[in-house]
């Protein structure tokens, strides 16, 4: 059964427009939203982390103690400077070689690095000439010191400035990737509208 045709409206009544549907969000405008939200989260993160990467504590040879005196057997592996490490920069250190004779000692300085949870410092650098049996010594009653490799403390700088690249890095990159995806969409939208606006 036909419905019967609708009356023309009166005059001078102008007909209801015909209501289109509105345009839906660009996926690149949301791509652009969620990557500003990520870049945000990540920066977060990294301003808790803070600028000043987290070291690993030193890989110690030694027991770590007060008043520190050990007899350690250096191999060829060894040969060149061990550190010695302390939680403070108190206190001195002594090293005697297998022939007797007393060994170079180089003492460091505060630094702005510390290694570990427990925040080690290196105090002094011991220079191994020789394999065999070395006696070191570190004389403070309030200080632990140990022993260990300086891979640590050589590698140190290196660390940090890849976590400094990292720190700057990330966000940056964030920006500039919600940014580009912005302005492509808004130049593609502008185009769309340009040649749908010529065809009418």
């Amino acid at each position: 059964m036909s419905l019967p045709p609708q009356p023309p409206p009166p005059p001078g009544v102008q007909p209801a427009p015909l209501v289109t549907p509105g345009r839906r969000p660009r996926g690149g405008y949301i791509a652009s939203l969620v990557s500003l939200v990520a870049t945000v989260v990540v920066f977060g993160i990294l301003l808790a982390l803070g600028p000043w990467v987290r070291h690993p504590a030193p890989d110690f040879i030694s027991e770590v103690d007060q008043n520190l005196e050990v007899e350690l057997e250096l191999g060829e592996e060894h040969l060149g400077e061990l550190g010695v490490f302390g939680r403070s920069f108190g206190g001195g250190c002594s090293v005697h070689r297998p022939s007797g004779t007393p060994g170079n000692v180089q003492m460091r300085g505060a630094s702005s690095f510390s290694y570990g949870a427990d925040e080690w410092n290196l105090v002094h650098v011991l220079e191994i000439v020789e394999p065999g049996t070395h006696t070191i010594s570190c004389s403070n009653e309030g200080v632990e010191f140990g022993v260990a490799s300086m891979h640590v403390v050589e590698t140190a700088s290196t660390r940090q400035m890849l976590w400094a690249f990292t720190w700057i890095g990330l966000p940056a990159l964030g920006l500039i990737t919600t940014v580009t995806i912005g302005i492509v969409t808004l130049v593609r939208d502008r185009r769309e509208k340009a040649a749908s606006a010529t065809h009418r």
